[in-house]
């Protein structure tokens, strides 16, 4: 009977017969061979052989950062002195999926270079990293942000240059300091023909006003429709499963139709994948997690930046999913990763039909700045209290659209009224028309608004941060307090004084209360929520002086951090008209306040007869 380790052996004896290279290793078994005219080869040994007889060393000349135990074990082998923390690695001589074999040195004065065997997860840097000198002409861009009065910052001109230089990236920047912007310019610098953009519901439409600012070609992706022929096309998490079907694990009977999957997504030929607000892929078994595995790394979209301002560190399990969209060497190993980093913990639990099921518990945090070391030349995060050049409360409208039935639904509610108003006997003028506007189509324009607050309060929350949201009508501040329950405060007019300092007090002094909901005219003035750093106003009064007195209920002596303001506007309704007149207007009303003090009737009565002739 023939042994095939024979074989493999005598296969790896031909080739080290032959071997004319300069790995160290194949050199020293060749020598050893020659002198003896045989030898005794392990089956490891043939294999590297087999594998390695073709490959020349790869010279890299770069120094690498080591566990202490990787160390420890080194300091033994070469009896050391001192434990070494880092390695300089001249030649990768051979790599497997464990181990990289190196030649190199373990420390500056080390007079001869050694051979040494690195398991690669004891090494904390990536060995064949390199950094790559971006240069970019940023004037293109800063002229045209010139014109409404911005340009990037020093900062976003960084996380541009970084995004450029590598393939698969985390923009971790803390919340307002314009991580869609960045990787918008980069996406434009990168060359990339096809651009997928991820990210919620709620943001879907403020990514394409962000990018036509430099370029037009762009298409949202609603509903079960398809049209992904632009140069960005925009998607949200929810409706990704509409154009990538997961393949069932089931195995098909025979004679049974093929499953129909669709490939949209796979077969659009997208060549740079942008995920904002990364974290919704933190769980690797949900479906909108699956299919970015899928697209990202099986379909092998050459370029993927990942956008995130929640911190990783503290819960590493959630970035386990990241790591691997982006194809980091780290996460590669589900269990080492898990036990590593996670401080994983297996455990067997009996059902009830007697089976024996495994249990692993990955919440908690281990080795955090070996993974930090791992990791760090693909993460970049900023922290606003680094940032020098930032303002220190940053404002923003978030545009949405109404679907179909919301916007017949906006339509027919003025008909409704003059109808009634007919029926009653009554006339209008163009001045009660837009009142009652103001009235009903701001109500329902607030109630259409609370998915998308609610999607960005659970997000801030999910970030660490407390949350404020102001609100003008009671159905709104109800539904909104009633969704966070006891997590939740809120601040009204039929509140007792008392009632109400316990909620600001709860809010200030409680970590459990994450959320305070109040009513601008209520909650607008005369309190302190400096523990609030996110502010969004779900509805928005008509006056610009109470909502920037509600702003500052956060953004005041006390407070330590940057504050972020978001309003919630609709696309082509009294929101948008509103918001518009309320900026382009305040100068004017600044201007008239300066000499006369306006009462609120009177702020209004401007501002509707602005609305008239707009």
């Amino acid at each position: 009977m023939i042994n095939l380790d024979d074989i493999r052996g005598h296969s790896a004896i031909s080739l080290l017969e032959n071997y004319e290279g300069i790995n160290p290793y194949l050199r020293k078994l060749k020598n050893a061979y020659l002198k003896n005219n045989k030898l005794a080869l392990t089956e490891n040994q043939s294999k590297y052989i087999v594998e390695n007889h073709d490959r020349e060393p790869l010279y890299i000349n770069r120094v690498v950062g080591i566990t202490e135990y990787l160390g420890e074990e080194l300091k033994k082998l070469d009896d050391l002195t001192f434990t070494p923390q880092k390695v300089l690695i001249e030649f990768i001589l051979a790599e497997t999926d464990k181990t990289f074999h190196i030649y190199g040195k373990l420390k500056q004065n080390q007079k001869e270079s050694k051979m040494y065997w690195l398991p690669k997860t004891q090494v904390t840097d990536d060995p064949y990293f390199e950094p790559i000198n971006v240069e970019v002409d940023f004037s293109p861009y800063n002229e045209v942000l010139g014109k409404m009065g911005k340009k990037l910052y020093q900062h976003q001109e960084e996380g541009v240059k970084f995004l450029l230089s590598r393939k698969g990236c985390i923009l971790a920047d803390d919340m307002g300091l314009g991580k869609s912007i960045q990787s918008i310019v980069a996406a434009l610098e990168s060359g990339a023909k096809k651009i997928l953009v991820v990210c919620p519901s709620s943001t879907k439409i403020n990514w394409e006003r962000e990018i036509n600012v430099f370029c037009d070609d762009t298409t949202i992706i609603d509903g079960k429709k398809w049209s992904g022929d632009a140069k960005f096309t925009i998607i949200n998490f929810d409706i990704l499963k509409n154009f990538h079907t997961l393949a069932s694990p089931r195995k098909r009977k025979e004679g049974e139709a093929p499953e129909l999957l669709n490939r949209e997504l796979a077969n659009a030929g997208y060549d740079l994948c942008i995920i904002d607000e990364a974290h919704y892929l933190k769980n690797n078994e949900s479906i909108r997690g699956k299919i970015m595995v899928e697209l990202c790394v099986k379909h092998n979209i050459e370029r993927v930046w990942l956008l995130t301002g929640t911190p990783v560190a503290n819960r590493p399990m959630d970035f386990f999913n990241l790591l691997k969209i982006i194809k980091s060497p780290i996460a590669e190993n589900w269990k080492h990763y898990a036990v590593r980093y996670c401080d994983g913990k297996k455990f067997f639990r009996t059902l009830k039909n007697g089976q024996r099921k495994q249990i692993w518990l990955t919440d908690g945090a281990s080795n955090l700045e070996e993974l930090a070391n791992k990791t760090k030349n693909t993460i970049i995060r900023r922290l606003k209290t680094e940032v020098l050049d930032m303002p220190d409360k940053v404002i923003t409208p978030m545009h949405h659209m109404l679907d179909k039935k919301g916007l017949k639904q906006y339509e027919l509610l003025w008909d409704e009224y003059l109808e009634k108003r007919r029926l009653e006997g009554k006339r209008t003028n163009e001045l009660q028309k837009d009142l009652v506007e103001l009235i009903l189509l701001r109500q329902f324009i607030a109630l259409e608004a609370i998915p998308y607050t609610i999607e960005m309060v659970e997000n801030a929350i999910e970030m660490g941060r407390k949350v404020i949201v102001f609100t003008s009508f009671t159905d709104e501040l109800e539904i909104i307090a009633n969704h966070f329950g006891k997590a939740a405060v809120k601040h009204n007019g039929p509140m007792t004084t008392l009632q109400k300092q316990k909620s600001v007090d709860a809010f200030q002094n409680n970590p459990k209360v994450k959320v305070f909901v109040g009513n601008i005219k209520s909650a607008g003035v005369g309190i302190t929520l400096t523990e609030g750093t996110v502010v969004i106003f779900n509805s928005f009064d008509w006056v610009p002086g109470n909502n920037e007195q509600a702003e500052d209920r956060a953004f005041r002596i006390g407070q330590k951090n940057d504050v972020n303001v978001y309003y919630q506007l609709f696309d082509d309704t009294i929101s948008t008209r509103m918001w518009n007149m309320l900026n382009n207007k305040k100068d004017i009303i600044n201007t008239i306040m300066g000499e006369k003090k306006l009462t609120d009737d009177e702020i209004t009565e401007l501002i509707l007869g602005e609305l008239i002739t707009a």
